[in-house]
């Protein structure tokens, strides 16, 4: 298996394990953690001056990423600790879609609206 697709193969396992609602507790920073790395990585394949460069699959893997972990911190179903670790790992993504659309010529314009959804969710917290 190349190097690609064992970043698809960690990817989507992560995903799956954390869009599964009934978590086992104790692991949910193990859980978020390899979800974003993974998608960091994979999205990575994809950047600016990448050997397969993509701005469109980068900005898919970072958004997936960034909007699940907003779903999460919303959802009531989900553990209180689920919730908070999400809140605190959410910058994550949230910087690295920030460098990606810096690098665009109507970048900011993009970027504004995720962070400012985001403020409108960490406000009861």
């Amino acid at each position: 298996m190349d190097c690609q697709q064992q970043l698809y193969n960690l990817y989507f396992k992560a995903q799956d394990r954390f869009l599964y609602q009934y978590l086992e507790r104790g692991f949910e920073p193990d859980v978020i953690y390899d979800y974003i790395h993974s998608g960091m990585m994979l999205s990575s394949l994809y950047e600016t001056g990448a050997e397969h460069e993509s701005p469109l699959l980068c900005e898919l893997y970072l958004r997936q990423v960034y909007f699940h972990l907003l779903d999460a911190i919303q959802d009531p179903k989900r553990s209180h600790t689920f919730r908070r670790v999400c809140l605190d790992s959410v910058h994550t993504p949230l910087m690295c879609l920030k460098r990606h659309y810096y690098q665009q010529e109507d970048g900011d314009a993009k970027f504004l609206p995720l962070q400012l959804q985001l403020q409108r969710i960490k406000a009861p917290y």
